[in-house]
């Protein structure tokens, strides 16, 4: 054989292997990226596509059961499940155990991430006593908690997270801007800003009600927003992270309060009924001037010169409640018309450019009752349409919708974390998860006061009141309340 021939014959080897090994590569790319999609073998030896579910828990280190078979990893934990519903049982020594059939979407990753272990023997410690309260309220951080005795001029500022309470005290009438009588009247606490540092409240004396911005850090900064601006206001909401700003209705007028400059905009909207808001944004239902029966689902922005139309009730006057968030980069609303609920999500429109696609309808659907109450979690994840004693719940990440029956009638829903339900029936606190999932019973209590996981997961905080007699020898007509703050060990 010649030279040349052998060189051309070497050459188509190496074109020949060169191409066999791009090939190759390709295709176990290919196989790679489809293994990574969740496509895979079934028992009948088809290929189908699988989806990814995520799962956390508190405490963490707990084992995982799907569909009857024990896991090796625990959580948190990730896991390529087939299509289709799966039954997941969560547990772990010295606590009760979790369950809950999930529906596993091929191709989509499904999150599990409020799965909560109580511990089967509790560690109960006496945290404070306090006489008479007047007030309890845990911050929407669930890292403080502010207390205020009857007959006491003092707020009891308290961080709550530690193994030691660090207990603050601030004076309530710088708080409630030095005006008389501070020990008389209904003080509540309608909002507390990120941060847990400034919480809005209302002070109602003598059939007026005031509201201020309460400096818990800084009390003699508080603000009465009545007092500083001459001006009576029937609602008004947190604007910004830091509360420095708020918004306010008016004689059915929208203002911005700034409160770092004690300054107040003109009106910036007029004739609404009613608004709620997703920090600077306002969804609020308008009132035509001319005639009041015609009412508009509106949008508006900080900054903005008007507002954009939502939905044109023409006529129909029903009850309305509106719900607004924000999970991840998506905003979302959400509304009730009597008993059709509706939710929204994308991108709020703005005043210049009203696109008709900025929003797009996750969810709408008759119900079985007229919601009263519409809120949201902390996480902004699960809006929550509530009406005597019935609940739906729609989760905005995988858009399903989920309806239960609470037992014991409220115009409140109580949040134990950022998924989970409390309510207090018969002086029994009874929890379920968002979708209505694993009912528990977690205490007895004796009173209505509220009830707090912190934050960092370690402590449930309660209160238990117990009646003390009046010495006859001494005071035969004293007696105290005494309200004793106590807390379960939860890690």
């Amino acid at each position: 054989m010649d030279r040349k021939r052998k060189k051309k014959i070497q050459n188509a080897r190496v074109v020949m292997t060169n191409i066999f090994m791009g090939i190759s590569v390709i295709a176990i790319v290919f196989v790679l990226m489809l293994v990574a999609m969740g496509y895979g073998f079934n028992e009948q030896g088809g290929i189908e596509q699988s989806g990814l579910i995520q799962i956390s828990s508190n405490p963490k280190g707990a084992s995982v059961e799907i569909d009857n078979e024990t896991q090796f990893s625990r959580t948190d934990f990730n896991k390529m499940l087939t299509s289709g519903e799966h039954r997941v049982k969560i547990g772990k020594s010295g606590y009760d155990t979790w369950e809950k059939t999930i529906k596993v979407d091929a191709g989509l990753l499904t999150r599990i991430e409020w799965a909560r272990l109580f511990p089967v023997k509790v560690e109960t410690t006496n945290v404070a006593n306090y006489n008479n309260l007047r007030l309890a309220e845990f911050s929407s951080n669930r890292k403080h908690l502010l207390t205020i005795e009857h007959d006491s001029p003092i707020i009891l500022y308290s961080d709550i997270q530690g193994e030691k309470i660090n207990v603050h005290k601030l004076s309530l009438n710088q708080a409630l801007s030095n005006n008389e009588n501070v020990l008389e009247g209904e003080i509540s606490i309608r909002a507390w800003n990120e941060n847990g540092n400034k919480v809005l409240a209302t002070w109602r004396h003598n059939d007026k009600t005031t509201w201020h911005i309460l400096d818990l850090e800084n009390i003699e900064k508080s603000i009465n927003l009545n007092e500083k601006f001459g001006l009576e206001f029937s609602d008004v909401r947190i604007l910004n992270d830091s509360a420095s700003k708020l918004w306010a209705l008016e004689k059915n007028n929208i203002h911005i309060i700034d409160s770092s400059s004690h300054t107040i905009s003109g009106v910036l909207i007029s004739n609404v009924e009613q608004f709620t808001n997703n920090k600077d944004v306002i969804a609020y239902v308008g009132i035509d001037v001319k005639d009041h029966n015609y009412r508009k689902i509106r949008i508006y922005k900080e900054g903005e010169e008007g507002s954009t139309d939502i939905l044109d009730l023409k006529d129909k006057k029903p009850n309305i409640t509106l719900a607004m968030g924000s999970y991840w980069n998506e905003s979302w609303l959400g509304y009730s018309l009597d008993n059709q609920i509706t939710v929204f999500g994308g991108t709020y429109p703005s005043f210049d450019k009203p696109s008709k696609n900025s929003l797009k309808e996750y969810v709408k659907r008759e119900l079985p009752f007229a919601p009263t109450v519409a809120s949201t979690n902390q996480l902004g994840r699960i809006v929550a349409f509530a009406g005597s004693s019935n609940v739906t719940t729609i989760d905005i990440e995988t858009r399903n919708y989920f309806d239960s029956v609470t037992e014991a009638e409220s115009s409140e829903l109580n949040w134990l974390d950022s998924y989970i339900f409390w309510e207090n029936n018969d002086n029994k606190i009874i929890i379920r998860d968002f979708d209505g999932d694993n009912r528990r019973e977690i205490l007895t209590v004796n009173n209505q006061q509220p009830i707090n996981i912190t934050e960092n997961n370690r402590w449930l905080y309660y209160f238990e009141i117990k009646e003390t007699e009046a010495d006859k020898e001494t005071d035969a007509t004293k007696s105290e309340t005494i309200y004793t703050l106590k807390r379960q060990k939860l890690e």
